[in-house]
């Protein structure tokens, strides 16, 4: 998911594409909230992971 989010704000980055400039907004702003939603579900993972650890279950 974060690589979409990546892929979306590199192709609406590209001055060599021609789009409206909310478009490219909207654009970019919807790859940052892929990046960073898919960032609070690996962390979420991680934390979660190293609970049952912890814990032993």
């Amino acid at each position: 998911m974060a690589c979409w989010g990546l892929e979306i704000i590199e192709t609406n980055a590209n001055p060599n594409i021609i789009i409206s400039g909310w478009q490219q907004q909207k654009s970019i702003c919807l790859g940052a909230m892929l990046v960073s939603f898919s960032a609070f579900l690996g962390s979420s993972l991680v934390g979660a992971s190293l609970s049952i650890q912890r814990d032993k279950f």
